[in-house]
C-alpha cells in the first residue's frame, strides 16, 4: 500500500509542474489571480473530502500553526516556480524544485536522528554530480551572450533559488508537522495551509494589481483570466491538493532522508520525459548524463 501511495504522490506532483506549463498569465497580478484560484479550489476539494469521507479530524495548536507556516511557504515556493517555468526549461528548472530534497533530508539526519546509510551518502552525492550536468552547460560559459541574455539567465537562477529554498522548508515543515503529531492531522494540515495560501494570494492580488496599473501594464478581467485558465488551475489545484496530502501522510510513516530523495528524484525524471517527449525540449550530451546519475541515486536510495 506504502509503494501505490508514493506514486500517487509521484504521478500528482509531477501534474502540478506540467499544469503549470499550460498557464496563461504574463503579468505577475495574472498569476497572483491564478495560484489564489487554484490553491482556493484545493481548499475547497480538501472540505469536500472530509466532509463525504465524514473521516474525524481536529486543528491542535501544532495544526493551526504548522497550517498557516505550510501556507504561507507554499505560496512563496508556488510563485517562484512558477516565474522560473516561465523564463527558462522546464525540465531544468524542476531539477531544483526536486533536488530541495536535501533540505528535508539533512533535517532528518541532524535533528531527528534518523539513520545514515552509506547508499543516502552515494545517492546525495550522485544528485549533486547530476545537478552539475543538467545545469552547468556550455552555454552558461558562453562569453559572448548578451547582457539581456546574461540578465535572463541570473534572473532564472533567483527564481530557482529561492524555489529551492521555498520547496525545501515546505518539506521540513511538513515532516516536523507529521513527527510532533506522531502521524496524524494531516488533512487538517493541508486545509489550513491551503486557505491560507490562497489568502495570500488574494491579499496580495490587489497591490501588486495596482503596482502594475500605474506601470501601465494591461491587465484581463478577473473573471475572464480564471475562465481561460479553468483547466489549468483544476489539474493544478488537485495535483497540488493531493501530492501534498499524500506527502504528508507518508512523511509521518517513512524516514525523510529516504521519502523525499526518492519522490523528488523520480519527480525530476518524470518531467525531464515529458519535457523532452511532449514540449520538444533538447537535451544535451550533459543533461543526458545527468539525468543517468539521477536514476542511479534513486536506485541506490532503494538499496
Amino acid at each position: 500500500m506504502t509503494t501505490l501511495l508514493l506514486i500517487l504522490s509521484i504521478t500528482f506532483f509531477i501534474l502540478q509542474s506540467v499544469s503549470m506549463k499550460f498557464i496563461k498569465a504574463e503579468t505577475l497580478p495574472e498569476k497572483m489571480l491564478i495560484h489564489g484560484s487554484f490553491t482556493l479550489v484545493a481548499g475547497i476539494g480538501m472540505c469536500l473530502f472530509l466532509f463525504l469521507s465524514k473521516e474525524p479530524f481536529t486543528f491542535s495548536k501544532n495544526t493551526v500553526l504548522f497550517g498557516i507556516l505550510f501556507g504561507f511557504l507554499f505560496a512563496f515556493t508556488i510563485l517562484f516556480y512558477n516565474l522560473a517555468i516561465n523564463s527558462g526549461p522546464l525540465s531544468y528548472t524542476a531539477f531544483y524544485f526536486s533536488s530541495s530534497m536535501l533540505l528535508p533530508t539533512l533535517f532528518g539526519l541532524l535533528f531527528l536522528k534518523e539513520e545514515l546509510r552509506w547508499t543516502l551518502i552515494v545517492a546525495i552525492m550522485l544528485f549533486l554530480i547530476a545537478f552539475y550536468f543538467l545545469n552547468v552547460t556550455k552555454e552558461s560559459k558562453d562569453e559572448s551572450a548578451s547582457s539581456t541574455q546574461r540578465k535572463q539567465k541570473r534572473q532564472w537562477l533567483l527564481y530557482c533559488i529561492l524555489t529551492f529554498i521555498g520547496n525545501g522548508c515546505l518539506a521540513i515543515v511538513q515532516k516536523l508537522h507529521q513527527h510532533l503529531q506522531h502521524g496524524t492531522e494531516a488533512s487538517g494540515l493541508m486545509l489550513l495551509g491551503f486557505a491560507f495560501a490562497s489568502l495570500c494570494y488574494f491579499i496580495a492580488y490587489p497591490v501588486v494589481k495596482q503596482s502594475s496599473s500605474n506601470k501601465g501594464s494591461i491587465i484581463l478581467s478577473p473573471k475572464k483570466k480564471a475562465k481561460e485558465n479553468l483547466i489549468p488551475i483544476l489539474f493544478l489545484a488537485a495535483g497540488s491538493l493531493l501530492g501534498n496530502l499524500l506527502l504528508t501522510s507518508l512523511a509521518g510513516k517513512i524516514p525523510s532522508s529516504y521519502l523525499f530523495p526518492l519522490v523528488q528524484g523520480s519527480i525530476i525524471l518524470g518531467i525531464t520525459i515529458i519535457s523532452t517527449l511532449f514540449f520538444h525540449e533538447k537535451l544535451s550530451t550533459r543533461g543526458k548524463i545527468g539525468i543517468l546519475l539521477g536514476v542511479l541515486a534513486i536506485v541506490f536510495i532503494n538499496i
